[in-house]
């Protein structure tokens, strides 16, 4: 036969059951997969969305304040270097073309041509017909 104290065991449910633990002993949790795809995505999406939102930023930038059409007037011809710093740069401004001296913190007006001297052809030797011009201003 069964005793009073085995049934009244068996009658109440366990509540709550403490862990006896060694002295130096601890319990970690466990540790899940810091990297899982499921982060990769959100990472990857994330990062979709943030590119996005900057290149939006950049077209709406460029649209509505000019900010792109800044160049257009202006281009530069040719360049000649005539050092390890210095060069000759011939830049073209509404028809007009202006040779400069471009040094390390400094831009001169070195000549102003009112009819293009060259062509913005870029086949053309810059030096060969930047020396005719000043041959051509010399001689006059």
């Amino acid at each position: 036969m069964v005793s009073q104290a085995q049934t009244q065991l068996q009658a109440e449910p366990v509540v709550g059951t403490a862990l006896s633990l060694a002295p130096g002993s601890t319990v970690r949790p466990a540790m899940q997969d810091p990297v899982s795809f499921a982060m990769l995505g959100q990472l990857l999406m994330g990062l979709v969305i943030v590119i996005m939102a900057i290149l939006l930023v950049l077209w709406l930038v460029k649209r509505f304040t000019g900010l792109g059409a800044q160049g257009h007037h202006l281009k530069i011809v040719a360049a000649l270097s005539l050092g390890t710093r210095e060069k000759a740069v011939l830049v073209e401004v509404g028809g007009r073309q202006l040779l400069l001296g471009v040094a390390p913190g400094r831009v001169s007006l070195l000549e102003r041509f009112d009819e293009p001297v060259v062509d913005s052809d870029p086949g053309a030797g810059f030096g060969a017909k930047l020396r005719e011009v000043l041959e051509r201003k010399e001689r006059l």
